[in-house]
């Protein structure tokens, strides 16, 4: 059973509105969505988000669906990696096109959201990824649901930023992680965020998680 820091969703969609769309009812189940909303630096971008899912547009500003699919297949850690093609263009060939080349799951829009996540959901249970719910860490419990977080079973305050970064950063436990893989997984692609902002960030959460800030335990 794979843990539950990989079950994460890279969704490659170019029209902001049905990225939002995807975003907010993945993240309602607990899976944690990042959006590339070009596909310029897709391959990149999995190999340092590791997600459990791919959710990719055909028609994309910088590249082509199906080409970034092929490469993605050509990557030994990702030739079996869920993908499924999020797409106006439905009609047969394109069907088999995206199927033939490496996709597990072909859905045209328009679409049902509803549908979109049980046929995610399906894919997950098929390669064994639970949905994350709960995250635990030290003396900090995240309940991925609900948006809630808790310190020593006290309530804890987060913005929905330092919310998300504790998630990425909890799911990535005892691992050292670079200013930008933080970035890619916290902040939309859309939004320019410097590296310095992470900093910014991370004292904030170590002056709510950390008895002593200045010598953190929990966030080093």
């Amino acid at each position: 059973m794979a843990s539950v820091e990989t079950a994460a969703i890279l969704l490659v969609e170019d029209d902001a509105d049905i990225a939002a769309l995807v975003k907010f009812n993945l993240e309602r189940e607990g899976f944690p969505v990042t959006i590339n909303p070009t596909g310029a630096g897709f391959l990149e971008q999995a190999r340092a988000l590791q997600p459990a899912l791919v959710i990719l547009d055909l028609m994309l500003p910088a590249a082509d669906g199906l080409e970034l699919l092929r490469r993605l297949r050509r990557e030994p850690n990702f030739s079996e990696l869920p993908a499924i093609i999020l797409t106006a263009r439905g009609d047969e060939n394109d069907r088999i096109r995206g199927l033939d080349s490496g996709a597990d799951d072909y859905i045209s829009k328009p679409f049902s959201a509803r549908e979109l996540v049980a046929r995610v959901r399906a894919r997950l249970r098929q390669t064994g990824v639970e949905r994350p719910e709960i995250l635990e860490a030290g003396p900090v419990r995240l309940d991925l649901r609900a948006r809630t977080a808790q310190l020593r079973e006290a309530p804890l305050e987060l913005s929905d930023t330092e919310f998300r970064m504790l998630a990425f950063l909890m799911k990535h436990a005892g691992r050292a992680l670079t200013r930008r893989a933080i970035v890619d997984a916290v902040w939309s692609p859309q939004h320019f965020i410097t590296e310095r902002t992470v900093d910014v960030y991370m004292l904030r959460l170590r002056h709510k998680l950390e008895e002593n800030p200045e010598a953190p335990r929990y966030l080093v």
